[in-house]
């Protein structure tokens, strides 16, 4: 069952006075963009924060604005009535350590993300759209343990992988597309038929994120983005590329619903339709957010079975940032875009509760409901964390798109059928 965690709650008007009664520091756990935002709001509301804290070593003895980043043994020599503001994703990799060290002041910053024109005050460098993005995963995720203990089924985000085809190369996709003989789109039927399935059960899906390979590689991507528009419990569709295929006709008139927004990877010359892009985006009045990509983490290779220890491989798993992409593939739903694909080029075998298929006919909804939770809420992690790398703070950076030799797929070893 998943680790349950309860947060003190706050409002932007009483949080000083809140603060000031509970007598403590005052700690923002997550030294990236929604700490550093959060320190902005906490500036406006004229709060003193003491220290960041980060569970990446390297931050450590850090400053930013004069505040010190603290490790995690430093903070947890701290008085236990600090006040902690997780200010990041993994929620399960942190809170037991916190609980078992009897901290009594802990809270989200989803409060703090709703400051007015918070979007205004971010100094980075990505785009609005993929800020506020960033922050609605944000929101999702810190309620996660709220909505498994209270029988809600609501998922920030699927990944609906329409296609094994990319109009590139690169030997570390960490979507496994290096590894495809013979890629193919998927089946309009099957896709349409388990998406129907999926959505009748699940109470809200935040987002839709298209994507493959490179969604416009399938001809008939259109007709699943208006497919999906239809659903009414679902807020918004995202289509990933990499900014190599200039969309026209229907694949361009399905990017201006407005629930739909383009997300753009710039590989810098492989993305050789990139300026295209942005420029046809900006003249179709299409919603889109771009960024430059240079580096990706080690994270795109299918390994032997790992010896780690299930205590390691958990860890791994509650690290990870791809562990909350659910990803629909081929009729299949999976924790995440590595299982999938692994899975789906039979190089492991997934548990049989790693994978539901969608395109069964269920005795009832509450069945397949329960089964979805599970996937969802329940798992401590996969048999395929046992092939993969995984994907944290810890693994190594690489050179991003680096084509295979000639562009051919690489080789691998397939299970015997």
């Amino acid at each position: 069952m998943l680790f349950t965690y309860k947060m003190k709650t706050y409002s932007l008007e009483t949080l000083k006075n809140q603060i000031i009664s509970n007598n403590g520091k005052v700690v923002i756990f997550g030294f990236g963009t929604l700490g550093k935002l959060s320190k902005k709001v906490f500036d406006k509301l004229e709060i003193k924060v003491d220290f960041f804290c980060d569970s990446d070593d390297r931050k450590n003895n850090q400053e930013h604005e004069n505040i010190k980043v603290i490790s995690i043994a430093d903070l947890n020599k701290l008085d236990k009535n600090t006040n902690i503001f997780i200010a990041h994703d993994y929620f399960l990799a942190v809170m037991p350590n916190l609980d078992e060290n009897n901290f009594k002041n802990i809270y989200t910053t989803t409060e703090l993300l709703t400051y007015p024109n918070l979007l205004d005050m971010y100094e980075g460098d990505l785009y609005p759209l993929k800020l506020k993005r960033r922050i609605d995963f944000y929101n999702e995720i810190s309620k996660k343990s709220e909505y498994a203990s209270s029988g809600v089924l609501k998922i920030k985000s699927v990944d609906i992988q329409i296609t094994e085809k990319c109009s590139l190369k690169c030997k570390d996709c960490s979507n496994l597309m290096q590894y495809y003989q013979k890629p193919k789109d998927s089946e309009l039927n099957q896709l349409f038929k388990s998406l129907d399935n999926l959505m009748n059960v699940v109470d809200h899906v935040n987002e839709f994120r298209v994507l493959g390979g490179d969604p416009f590689m399938n001809k008939e991507m259109h007709k699943v983005v208006n497919k999906l528009s239809k659903y009414k419990n679902n807020s918004r569709i995202v289509i990933y590329t990499n900014a190599t295929i200039l969309p026209k006709g229907e694949q361009l008139e399905c990017l201006r619903n407005e629930k739909v927004g383009l997300e753009i990877t710039n590989y810098g010359e492989a993305s050789r339709q990139h300026d295209a892009l942005v420029t046809l985006c900006d003249k179709e009045n299409i919603e889109y957010s771009t960024y430059k990509c240079d580096i990706w983490q080690d994270c795109g290779r299918i390994i032997p079975h790992s010896q780690k220890s299930e205590k390691e491989i958990m860890k791994q798993f509650n690290n990870c940032c791809n562990s909350d992409l659910i990803t629909l593939l081929h009729g299949n739903l999976y924790r995440c875009p590595f299982s999938a694909n692994g899975n789906n080029l039979r190089a492991f075998n997934e548990n049989e509760s790693d994978v539901i298929d969608l395109t069964k006919n269920y005795e009832t909804k509450d069945e397949l409901k329960k089964m979805i939770k599970e996937l969802c809420y329940d798992k401590k992690f996969l048999n395929a964390c046992f092939s993969c790398n995984g994907r944290d703070f810890t693994t190594m950076n690489i050179k991003s798109a680096i084509q295979t030799l000639d562009k051919k797929p690489i080789e691998y070893k397939k299970l015997e059928s």
